[in-house]
């Protein structure tokens, strides 16, 4: 179906490692739209969908109807095409919608969510 994990295989020792990571989505083969962790495609209802490598960058996207559970995942827009909650690694007031982001860690076995590291840091006072 869809795997997700380390390239060496191995848990991530040092801060360096991280961005090995991986994350994989999935295409369908009739309408070709990506989506993830899904059983049905929901443009066209296939079941027909393929396993693709992301490359690991996106952007925060504006958070709806958050419940207390999730306080800490945001929506993020995947170059790809498709849309992952994901934990966000940054200072807090930097994390906001519009923020470029890089994969940082992957969806493991235990199903934990994945984890992005912001592109760039935002000055507390707003200045660059």
């Amino acid at each position: 179906m869809f795997h997700t994990g380390l390239r060496s295989g191995t848990a991530v020792q040092a801060e360096e490692s991280a961005p090995d990571s991986e994350l994989y989505f999935q295409r369908c083969r009739w309408c070709h739209t990506t989506t993830f962790q899904r059983l049905l495609c929901p443009t066209c209802g296939s079941t027909d969908l393929a396993p693709e490598l992301s490359g690991g960058e996106g952007v925060i996207s504006v958070r709806r109807g958050v419940a207390a559970a999730d306080a800490d995942l945001w929506p993020v827009h995947m170059t790809e095409g498709f849309v992952v909650r994901c934990r966000v690694d940054g200072p807090p007031h930097a994390v906001r919608p519009g923020a470029r982001v890089r994969l940082f860690s992957g969806v493991g076995v235990s199903g934990r969510r994945p984890v992005v590291r912001l592109c760039e840091e935002v000055p507390l006072d707003g200045w660059m």
